[in-house]
């Protein structure tokens, strides 16, 4: 196998033991609302099968291929949420440009509706990895090894306790559809 393709999974794994590293730490200093005590707990687990692009990929710099097409977007993320409003996580997903990337981030939820519990609001932010030269212009804050930052805000619906879905805004390119399950 190519050392490149064990750089993902370190990667996912390193992100989901700081993950659990912060949700212990919350669970040993008392903050934790899970009663249960199960090692997942509070844990959300999200798969993306589609993204919806507002236009076609183009050229708009010399460096960037000709002929480029977006290509089939899907992510896989993990989620703990460390209090009643603040989560951190990561997602694994390839980009518009078929590019193996990574988002460690964190972010708060919020349900600003006590009669409609089931809505949420969501801004997270964080360190993403993958959008590499030629396509590192394509989002903003990223070097040309495909490094950066941003924030992506998202609103969402619970179905029930376990399942939701949530319409992820990606800047001005595209809209991630999102379905979400969650252990309590």
């Amino acid at each position: 196998m190519p050392r490149s393709a064990y750089s993902p999974l370190s990667t996912l794994l390193g992100a989901a033991l700081l993950c659990a590293l912060s949700g212990t730490a919350s669970a040993t200093s008392g903050d934790s609302e899970d009663s249960n005590g199960s090692a997942l707990s509070g844990w959300t687990f999200g798969y993306s099968p589609y993204t919806y692009h507002f236009s076609n990929a183009k050229k708009e710099r010399d460096f960037e291929p000709d002929d480029e097409r977006h290509k089939y977007v899907w992510l896989l993320n993990a989620e703990k949420k460390i209090d009643a409003n603040q989560v951190v996580g990561f997602a694994y997903f390839s980009n518009s440009f078929g590019q193996p990337s990574q988002y460690a981030y964190y972010g708060w939820q919020f349900q600003p509706l006590s009669s409609t519990p089931q809505l949420f609001f969501k801004l997270t932010g964080g360190v993403i990895h993958g959008y590499k030269y030629p396509f590192h212009r394509k989002i903003p804050f990223n070097n040309r090894n495909g490094w950066g930052f941003t924030a992506i805000p998202a609103v969402g619906w619970n179905y029930n306790e376990r399942w939701g879905g949530q319409l992820n805004v990606l800047g001005k390119s595209a809209l991630m559809f999102q379905l979400n399950y969650s252990i309590r």
